[in-house]
């Protein structure tokens, strides 16, 4: 096979026999795409399988890759797990199953990949700035996968973005999440509200993502991006978000990138005096969010977005334009989504020629009138895209010049005014001038508001009112309270709410007229919320999980007070005084004896035999055997070396069966009478003198 591979540009390049037509293959397989080929060998050359023509090429997207794997064998992978760092460099993998029996899949049953390669500087956690560590109320470890968190509708989760940032949020930045959302639901992710409750940043997720932006000028507001992302689908993704510039890219499952225009102000600013939560921080915007999560993080760096995960041996298509992607997914007429949607990019010219931006027709508009009516003055223009559907900064190149300023003369103006009427302003014939709507004064230099600005605020331009600090709105009629009135108050002056009954000032925290006790927390009027350990109206009343037995009472969390004769964490255990000997305490100085044993204590036993051979009983049934004895009553004795023949040790002395005799019951008869007859005279000395049979 090496003989058909040669070397083209750096990348090695095979040549594939038994193809068919030139102009026909040339038809199905275009320059610059990816295919899965079907190859076999033949005569030690690269060859085309197929079954009829053009059989043994395939485009190569993920859905046609999961189904070559399903026909070598392999099980779907399973979820990627939990990256091993949060930061500097971590490492995540997925396994999955080899169906055949033999389990001789070709391939690898294990992919890793690096994760989390940003720096850990400058990251802020939103899981331990809202508290999900700690388990607050509604939020619990995912049962399946311990590092996550499962948040509910009744978890309440956010912070003042002072917690985040001290200073401004910043302008370009990343946000990451590792998450699952049940199929079906709708809603948002992450808020960023000001105290009028206008969302500043936000992310929706349904059918589609939504990444809505609106700084101080309310760009883009509600032409805010909208990705052709569904997330909540019950699998765990991977979301990041890379904020730079008038740009905003979105990495999904390290394999797929979209690119979109961020249409926002140049100088782009979200405020201050806004709120973090997890889901809508106000009820008007939707339900409370629920979900899964295991990451969620922000980053005052737009790169690392796409260093949240790294796919080591393929990815998908690189770069989206995302309106062409819209018109894709419009015109597929029911194609599985992953083939028009997915496919992966193999070529790095290929994935720069996609991200370039096509700069689209602008023209000047015509100059303005002068500012004046004599004298000098200045005109402006600006530029405009030939689309009007667009802003213009989409059809620039970036730091393009949008305004044009020039000098504009006029008549020398009359000496009977006594300077230049100013903003638009004309000198009449009785030498003052006529000013324009919105100004007043000798030359209109001071603006005039339609209504007065209120609380000590400024007119700087016509309906445009600088407001003193704890005031805000067009005519600064609105107060700040930070952090915002709660349960349904409202702001009347800087830092102070009204409050409904039941609330107290400054921010209508609930009020109650009785003390909660334990560490208990004033909830809603007159309503206490325990500390663990404790309930009652008041948190007064102690709580023992498991109750107190034989009569204790509580006193306090998971503490009893046991009456005279119990004592225990529960007071389930009796005293007994004396300890009993050999048994255990029922109830007050009441004993259970052990099998044998007796008495008050138990200190009694006895043998029901007598101890054999001096022994003596020292527990029920239980004989000590002097020397040379052993048995259960001490009625076997112990000989120097063991008796023969069916001989038994008694005393120890060999008991001998009839028809043998010895020490040992070693010496039958039989012998003893050959012995006897061929003897006729034993002395003392001889071994068969002291036998006889009979």
């Amino acid at each position: 096979m090496l003989e058909t591979a040669t070397s083209i540009d750096d990348l090695s390049t095979f040549m594939i026999g038994n193809f068919g037509d030139k102009k026909m293959c040339y038809s199905d397989v275009s320059t610059g795409e990816s295919y899965i080929f079907f190859l076999t060998v033949y005569k030690n050359r690269l060859s085309a399988k197929y079954d009829d023509f053009f059989g043994a090429v395939v485009e190569d997207t993920w859905y046609t890759e999961d189904e070559v794997y399903k026909q070598i064998g392999w099980n779907e992978w399973s979820e990627w797990s939990s990256c091993s760092k949060s930061c500097n460099t971590g490492q995540q993998e997925r396994k999955r199953a080899c169906s055949k029996k033999e389990s001789s899949c070709d391939g690898t049953n294990v992919d890793k990949r690096q994760c989390n390669t940003f720096p850990c500087s400058g990251i802020t956690d939103f899981l331990e700035i809202f508290g999900v560590y700690k388990l607050p109320l509604g939020v619990t470890i995912d049962s399946e996968r311990h590092t996550a968190y499962n948040i509910t509708t009744i978890a309440n989760l956010y912070s003042p973005l002072s917690s985040v940032f001290h200073l401004d949020f910043p302008k370009d930045f990343s946000i990451l999440f590792y998450l699952k959302i049940n199929k079906g639901l709708s809603g948002y992710l992450l808020t960023l509200s000001d105290i009028m409750g206008n969302q500043k940043l936000a992310i929706k997720y349904g059918d589609q993502t939504l990444f809505q932006y609106s700084d101080q000028n309310d760009l883009p507001g509600e032409k805010s991006p909208l990705f052709d992302i569904p997330i909540a689908d019950g699998k765990w993704h991977q979301l990041a978000f890379s904020v730079k510039r008038r740009h905003i890219t979105l990495y999904f499952d390290c394999d797929s990138v979209f690119e979109q225009n961020l249409s926002r102000s140049k100088h782009s600013k979200l405020g201050n005096n806004l709120m973090f939560a997890i889901g809508p921080y106000f009820a008007r915007h939707g339900t409370p969010f629920e979900g899964n999560l295991e990451q969620a993080l922000i980053i005052p760096d737009p790169e690392a977005a796409k260093k949240q995960c790294h796919n080591q041996n393929k990815s998908k298509d690189g770069i989206f334009n995302q309106e062409k992607a819209i018109k894709d997914q419009a015109n597929k007429d029911g194609d599985d989504d992953n083939k028009t949607r997915r496919k992966r990019k193999r070529k790095d010219k290929a994935l720069k020629d996609k991200t370039k931006i096509k700069v689209l027709p602008a023209d000047w508009s015509s100059w303005s009138s002068c500012t004046v009516t004599c004298g000098t003055g200045t005109q402006s223009r600006s530029r405009y895209c030939r689309n009007n559907e667009i802003e213009v900064e989409e059809c620039l190149p970036d730091h393009s010049q949008v305004v044009q300023n020039r000098l504009c003369y006029l008549d020398k103006c009359k000496e009977d005014c006594f300077q230049s009427c100013l903003n638009g302003g004309s000198c009449n014939t009785n030498g003052s001038c006529d000013c324009v709507t919105g100004y007043i004064g000798k030359n209109c230099e001071k603006a005039a508001c339609e209504k007065i600005c209120r609380n000590g605020g400024k007119c700087l331009s016509p309906g445009v009112c600088f407001c003193p600090s704890g005031y805000y709105g067009q005519y600064c009629e609105n107060a700040i309270c930070n952090p915002p009135c709660l349960n349904g108050g409202q702001c009347e002056k800087p830092g102070i709410c009204s409050c409904p009954s039941g609330f107290s000032e400054p921010f209508c925290t609930p009020s109650c007229d009785i003390t909660c006790h334990n560490g208990g927390k004033c909830i809603r009027h007159n309503t206490c919320k325990c500390k663990r350990g404790y309930t009652g109206n008041d948190c007064s009343q102690p709580v023992c999980r498991k109750g107190c037995q034989n009569g204790g009472k509580c006193v306090s969390k998971n503490k009893c007070s046991c009456p005279q004769g119990f004592r225990g964490r529960r007071c389930h255990k009796a005293i007994c005084r004396p300890k009993c000997k050999h048994g255990s305490c029922i109830l007050p100085d009441t004993c259970k004896c052990n099998r044998g044993y007796f008495g008050k204590k138990c200190e009694d036993f006895k043998c029901k035999r007598t101890c054999k051979n001096g022994g003596s009983c020292y527990g029920p049934n239980k004989c000590k055997c002097q020397q040379g004895y052993s048995g259960k009553w001490c009625h076997i004795g112990r000989c120097e070396q063991p008796c023969m023949n069916g001989g038994k040790c008694r005393k120890d002395k060999c008991r001998c069966p009839k028809g043998y005799r010895g020490s040992r019951c070693e010496i039958s008869c039989q012998t003893f009478q050959q012995r006897k007859q061929s003897s006729t005279v034993l002395h003392e000395d001889d071994p068969w003198y002291r036998w006889y049979c009979d």
